[in-house]
């Protein structure tokens, strides 16, 4: 006897008698968990593509040669950081394969690992800003040198304007970096809350 039967059965017994709809609630759970794996699926192979296209920045900003190794260092660094992330992505999406919406501590397990790679996601997109900032360095360096120009040369208010620049462009990139993560995660990891919250009443 499943459990839709056995509760039909106990409430014809006694009315008064009613069993929470837990089961529907798991149930319920996998719409979530759905959304978070197709937005897993998305993202998994474009970020591997960004990867390997980043690796083509020196030819398309055209950076001369001797500069290819510091390039390349920052770039190696990256791809071993994005490599750890990566790994942790596809392990919790195969975890939220495997969930089968059939006991409440299953579902407790999948909305903390939500948590835990929502926060990880985060990390990962901050730690890809020293490259970005190397990447963006060197692109500023080379169209000054093209106009005959060298840092040195640049003013004390063309220097803190670069400054405040790069400062508000980190900002701006850690701030959508929040933001996008809570877009793509945060509503199906309030979902998942919400169904854990009504069943612990």
């Amino acid at each position: 006897m499943n459990f839709d039967q056995l509760k039909e059965q106990w409430n014809k017994e006694d009315s008064d008698v009613h069993i929470p709809d837990t089961i529907e609630q798991l149930r319920e759970s996998k719409h979530p968990i759905e959304k978070i794996q197709k937005n897993m699926k998305k993202e998994f192979p474009m970020q591997i593509l960004a990867i390997i296209l980043i690796a083509f920045f020196p030819l398309q900003f055209k950076f001369p040669s001797s500069q290819y190794i510091i390039y390349y260092v920052s770039y190696t660094m990256m791809v071993v950081i994005s490599s750890y992330y990566l790994l942790g992505f596809y392990k919790f999406y195969k975890q939220t394969e495997l969930y089968t919406g059939n006991t409440k501590n299953s579902l407790w397990k999948i909305y903390h690992e939500l948590r835990l790679n929502m926060e990880r996601y985060q990390s990962f997109g901050f730690l890809l800003l020293p490259h970005f900032l190397v990447t963006i360095g060197m692109v500023i360096y080379n169209t000054m040198k093209e106009h005959g120009k060298s840092l040195t040369e640049l003013t004390t208010a063309h220097q803190q304007g670069l400054i405040i620049a790069v400062l508000i462009g980190t900002l701006g990139l850690i701030t959508s970096i929040i933001l996008w993560t809570k877009y793509v995660y945060g509503r199906s990891a309030r979902q998942l809350e919400n169904i854990l919250n009504e069943m612990e009443e």
